[in-house]
């Protein structure tokens, strides 16, 4: 009985080391994408479909149930959803940086981010 409790115990604790991984992994996804979400219209499209490519990927390895692709994919998606906060970050920073001019500019600004809508409005 004890050798067989033994003989197990590698099994279990191979099992848990899956399973601990599988659930940081799920909880990361959750995180990311309720960051996409929150945060899409000042994250570019581009990095938004690198991301969700990231987390598609994380979710095959986690069906796949091997450590290895879990842990690279999960890296990946962590690499690339530091691009959200890169992205809120510089955004902040300009707006910050806005805030300090006159009025004058800020009325240049607001015209042209109307052209910048009118043009996506004829491109679509």
């Amino acid at each position: 009985m004890v050798k067989e409790a033994e003989a197990a115990r590698e099994s279990d604790v191979a099992a848990k080391k899956v399973i601990d991984l599988k659930n940081e992994a799920d909880q990361y996804i959750y995180n990311t994408e309720k960051q996409l979400t929150e945060h899409s219209a000042r994250i570019p499209k581009n990095i938004q479909d690198q991301i969700k490519g990231d987390i598609s990927s994380l979710n095959e390895a986690i069906v796949s149930e091997d450590i290895n692709k879990i842990t690279d994919a999960l890296e990946r998606l962590k690499n690339s959803s530091m691009e959200i906060g890169k992205s809120m970050y510089s955004q902040s920073g300009s707006d910050q940086s806005s805030e300090g001019t006159t009025e004058e500019p800020k009325a240049e600004e607001a015209e042209k981010s109307e052209d910048q809508k009118k043009e996506e409005e004829n491109k679509k």
